[in-house]
Parts: C-alpha cells; structure tokens; sequence
C-alpha cells in the first residue's frame, strides 16, 4: 500500500509547503488535498474514510488547529457554545 512512499510523501509535503495552510491547498475539484493524496496514493481513495481519522487521531487535534486557523476558528465556536449551554 505504501512502498516506495518516499519520494510520493515528498511530493505532498512540497504541495503542502507551497500553502500557508492546509485548508488553503483545496482550490478546485481536482486539486482538493484528498483528490492529491490519491493522486499519489490510488488506494486512498477506498480507504480514505478510515485512514483520514486514524491520521487525525495520530497527529492530535492541536496540531490540526495550530495548521488549520479557520478550523480551529469553527471549533472554538464550538465550544463557546458549549460553555454557554452548560450555564
């Protein structure tokens, strides 16, 4: 599934480098970050809605929102209302 992986990672991580956040990477159909992974990685696509969260469990949710302003902008709306429900 992932052999050779090497230079493909390296491939993303450039496309990733090149954006000042991930969220900023999707700029059509074809270039959305998942249509880039399977891109590199054809199996993915099958595997996508398992792989994704493991992934995101792996790296943590602060990464995510430390990479991701407007996520982390939604997700402490979030808990805002959260707070205000408890109250």
């Amino acid at each position: 599934f992932f052999e050779d992986a090497g230079p493909r990672i390296r491939r993303l991580k450039a496309i990733a480098s090149a954006h000042q956040s991930p969220e900023l990477i999707d700029d059509g159909q074809q270039t959305a970050p998942s249509k880039r992974i399977i891109a590199e990685f054809p199996d993915y696509g099958k595997a996508k809605a398992i792989i994704g969260p493991q992934v995101g469990k792996s790296i943590g949710i602060d990464a995510i929102r430390s990479k991701c302003p407007h996520f982390h902008c939604w997700v402490t709306n979030l808990e805002r209302l959260s707070e205000r429900e408890a109250m």
